[in-house]
């Protein structure tokens, strides 16, 4: 039957149902070739099987098919025809001829084009072209159904971040490729009038050249480019003067119709392999013109697809798309998938979300054909970014200085480290890998470091170690250098309260803690010393003897001679049960805080007195505290633990931050939920104010973490960590775990971004814990692993251990939070084929405050009607992914983060 969207006025509607017919494989073994014009369509047939032919142009024309089988003359059918649209009494009809042969079926040369064929084989696979070479640059193609999308700017960007990025080659190769609007060409005239070469040149001479693989062209053109460098770039501009604008006489679809189809796309390779490039990038003519094809259906280049939101660029960039995927298929493991840029969102839909769901689930339907793979853990990632209207972008001058300075300041180059980071980085085919001996070595040094941190708190030896300066810290630090510091640090389990809290009781002297976090020299003649209050009860014996050890010299240091008694902590439970009112709490904590410290202890007021005693001592100390959580168990219900926890937080610090010249300082350690449970009017408020001290870990600060995690393995110090960005952080760790979980040119995803996002939470949030374990058990896990020898981890044990690391996750939560553990022990109970996501509530039988909890905690995520969960938190639960729908893990993590922003 006709498709429905189908009109039949000439022979075109009728060769567009057979191309589609053949497209679907729906092509009969009697059928050699078809053929249509004007004058009639042509079928080239097995002899005597006419019959099978009609039957299936009845099939495929139905109700348009026209023959009259009893009317035969010489065998065979001379009546047969297609009704076309026409008037009632002007009926139009499109001919069909049928030519009996013996000759075998062609297999056509395979051209990268748009048009359609001038005659229609069976359809046939064509062999894929050879991937390029491991040295070779990749050729990265940026285009756009539509024109005005900034698709100029974003090819300049690239090239621009490209050139800058201090831990790859610093030079590139960038082309002109829109013959017909050629913006770099015009970028760059004002520097480079006459330019030596141009990509015109460049096709005329690789069409010209008798050698296979145009080598003389190549190295001619090289030589002639590198008199266009700008600032680590080579131009190569579409025309060397206007006046060749109207005079292309070769163009870039002539280059495929000689033996190898994509030869345009090799030279490119060798051009700026020739040059020493790290890429070659190409700004493509716009829309669907033969101008672009030659790179644009090579399934090796890599394609950059822009569209802003306006509706027509959204349909023809997902036609686009469908093009590609039927025209330049991915079969080889190292072809790239497209990367999507929407650009010139408008700035006030910038957070919101309802906004962009129908542009957004549009255009990842057209994505998702790329993506589809019957292998959970092998999906790959697609990039998909999202770019906002900048007005200081909307006139630019024509100035290639200018253009980079003004490129430089807008929110375009937050999209260039996760281009650059798609990109395969070109390597000689010499370089040599480590020794299997060497490797398993530091495997094993990294398991083995990774599970000390894990279990600092646990050391039977009481050493602490190294730990690595973080932004809240450094911030905590500089901020009291001249005075006793007075706050709260928030941070959720896992995020190394207890770890910062034993580096602080570990240096015993607060300027000492200063010096391993901004610099050695600074110092200050009044010492000012630190005492633990609470701790953690998950200590061992060695380190609370460290504690004990740093709470003795603080006493002596202080002039007091009693240590505090170890019945203080049930005096405090004891409290804990009475209805006292805030104020009274807050006398309380301050007799608490004097006890400790050894002063007077069990004496109503010794707070007060134990300031006033600092102050005629000229003496300074800081009270640390931590493990609140042992205590306040109830909190969530108990009103009394409410109380004396929000005194704690508010009323202890702001009373001590009101004495003149204070001496006694406070550093509470808590978790941001019990913040919140035990301040329910203004706990935002709190927590902003000591925010720049909170324990959240970015994605940047995360993977800083495991570098300098990376560092103390292989002894090594290439640069400042702390001034690395995130693209150079990425560079990094690629001795880690690689630039993907799998070879550099596979369809694997991005190693870096995938193990963030699959130990996030979908609040956007990482604990370090979480991520060290990753490290040890990955370690552990690639021991003895003899394939991949590139990196320290093994893909495979980077997916294998996310699920038990969820699985600890979710234990270490269950101990401290008992609605979220009964949620979770609800969820394990389920039966195996409801353990699925996505999931809708009703499925697994939760109520709305269930859910309200679990997207409070980062656990799940609502799209549309469905909920899509944290991939730490399924695969702790053990929870599957749907055979259809199934998220992508990056891509969902991007899409919590905008949402959380």
């Amino acid at each position: 039957m006709i498709p429905s969207d189908i009109r039949l006025y000439t022979w075109v509607d009728v060769e567009e149902v057979l191309l589609r017919a053949h497209r679907q494989n729906d092509w009969p073994e009697a059928l050699i070739w078809a053929s249509a014009y004007w004058n009639g369509l042509t079928l080239g047939i097995r002899p005597d099987k006419q019959y099978v032919i009609l039957e299936w142009l009845a099939e495929k024309f139905e109700p348009r098919f026209e023959s009259d089988p009893k009317e035969i003359v010489n065998g065979e059918w001379s009546t047969s025809s297609i009704l076309l649209e026409s008037q009632a009494d002007q009926p139009r009809r499109l001919a069909v001829f049928f030519e009996e042969t013996e000759d075998q079926p062609q297999q056509p040369r395979l051209v990268p084009r748009l048009s359609k064929p001038s005659a229609i084989w069976p359809p046939y696979e064509p062999d894929p072209p050879d991937a390029f070479p491991s040295d070779v640059p990749p050729i990265v193609a940026f285009h756009s159904f539509k024109g005005g999308v900034g698709r100029t700017l974003l090819a300049v960007a690239l090239a621009q971040a490209l050139t800058t990025k201090k831990q790859r080659k610093s030079q590139v190769l960038l082309i002109d490729g829109d013959f017909e609007a050629p913006g770099i060409t015009q970028l760059v005239r004002p520097r480079f009038p006459s330019p030596s070469i141009s990509f015109a040149d460049f096709l005329a001479l690789v069409h010209g050249d008798s050698n296979p693989r145009a080598s003389e062209s190549i190295q001619l053109a090289a030589e002639q480019v590198k008199h266009s460098f700008l600032e680590g770039t080579y131009v190569l501009p579409a025309f060397r003067s206007q006046r060749q604008y109207d005079s292309l006489q070769i163009k870039p679809e002539h280059l495929s119709q000689g033996n190898n189809a994509f030869i345009l796309t090799d030279a490119l390779a060798q051009l700026g392999k020739s040059l020493d490039v790290q890429a070659v990038i190409v700004d493509l003519r716009a829309g669907l013109s033969e101008l672009s094809t030659g790179l644009l259906l090579d399934p090796r280049v890599y394609k950059v697809i822009v569209t802003t939101l306006a509706g027509q660029s959204i349909d023809g960039t997902c036609y686009l798309l469908k093009l590609l995927f039927e025209r330049a298929p991915v079969k080889q493991d190292s072809d790239p998938f497209p990367a999507l840029i929407i650009s010139q969102i408008p700035t006030e839909h910038e957070k919101g979300t309802l906004f962009f769901a129908p542009y957004e689930s549009k255009l990842l339907e057209a994505l998702t054909p790329f993506f589809e793979n019957e292998h959970e853990d092998s999906l790959p990632d697609p990039l998909y970014l999202l770019s906002h209207f900048d007005r200081n972008l909307m006139i630019l001058p024509n100035d290639w200085n200018a253009i980079r300075n003004q490129l430089a300041q807008s929110d375009l180059t937050r999209l260039m480290p996760p281009l650059i980071n798609w990109l395969p980085e070109p390597t000689p085919e010499t370089d040599k890998e480590p020794q299997s001996e060497e490797l398993q070595g530091k495997r094993k040094q990294l398991a083995e470091f990774a599970n000390k941190l894990i279990f600092a708190e646990l050391s039977e030896t009481g050493e602490i170690g190294e730990f690595l300066p973080i932004p809240p810290l450094q911030n905590l630090a500089m901020d009291h250098t001249a005075k006793v510091p007075i706050a709260v640090i928030v941070g959720g389990k896992g995020a190394g309260k207890t770890y910062t809290f034993l580096q602080i009781v570990y240096c015993k002297n607060w300027y000492k803690f200063i010096q391993k976090l901004i610099h050695p020299l600074v110092t200050s003649d009044c010492p000012l010393y630190v005492y633990p209050v609470l701790k953690s009860k998950n200590l061992s014996l060695a380190i609370n003897g460290m504690l004990q050890q740093t709470q003795k010299e603080t006493v002596n240091q202080l002039g007091l001679i009693n240590l505090p008694s170890s019945e203080l902590v049930d005096d405090l439970r004891d409290r804990l049960k009475e209805n006292l009112h805030v104020g009274e709490w807050r006398e309380y904590w301050l007799n608490f805080l004097a006890w400790s410290a050894g002063f007077r202890e069990e004496e109503s007021g010794a707070g007060r007195q134990f300031v006033e005693y600092l102050q005629k001592k000229n003496r300074s100390v800081i009270a640390i505290i931590d493990g609140l959580e042992d205590l306040f168990q109830e909190l969530p219900s108990d009103k009394n633990q409410q109380t004396a926890l929000r005194s704690l937080l508010q009323d202890v610090p702001g009373w001590l931050q009101q004495q003149p010249n204070p001496r006694l300082g406070l550093i509470v350690f808590v978790r941001p939920d019990m913040v919140t449970n035990a301040i329910k009017q203004n706990a935002a408020q709190l927590m902003a104010k000591y925010n720049p001290y909170a324990l959240n870990w970015s994605d940047e600060e995360a993977l800083r973490l495991v570098a300098w995690i990376l560092r103390r393995i292989k002894k090594s110090d290439n640069g400042d960590l702390q001034q690395m960005d995130r693209a150079e952080l990425i560079d990094e760790l690629i001795p880690l775990w690689g630039r993907k979980l799998g070879h550099e040119n596979s369809h694997e995803a991005r190693a870096a971004e995938w193990v963030i996002a699959a130990l996030s939470d979908l609040k956007g949030q990482i604990q370090a814990r979480d991520l060290i374990r990753f490290l040890h058990l990955a370690a552990q896990g690639s021991d003895r692993n003899q394939q991949w020898l590139d990196r320290l981890l093994v893909p495979s044990e980077i997916r294998n251990v996310v699920a038990p690391c969820g699985g600890e996750k979710i234990k270490e939560i269950e101990i401290e939070n008992p609605t979220l553990r009964d949620i979770f022990s609800k969820l394990k109970q389920l039966p195996e084929d409801n353990k699925q996501a996505p999931f809708v509530r009703e499925q697994l039988n939760l109520s709305p405050e269930d859910i309200q909890m679990l997207e409070g905690n980062g656990v799940i995520l609502r799209e549309a009607e469905e909920y899509y969960m944290s991939e730490i938190f399924r695969q702790g639960l053990d929870f599957k992914y749907k055979s259809r729908g199934r998220p992508n893990v990056i891509m969902l993590s991007n899409r919590a983060r905008r949402r959380n922003r």
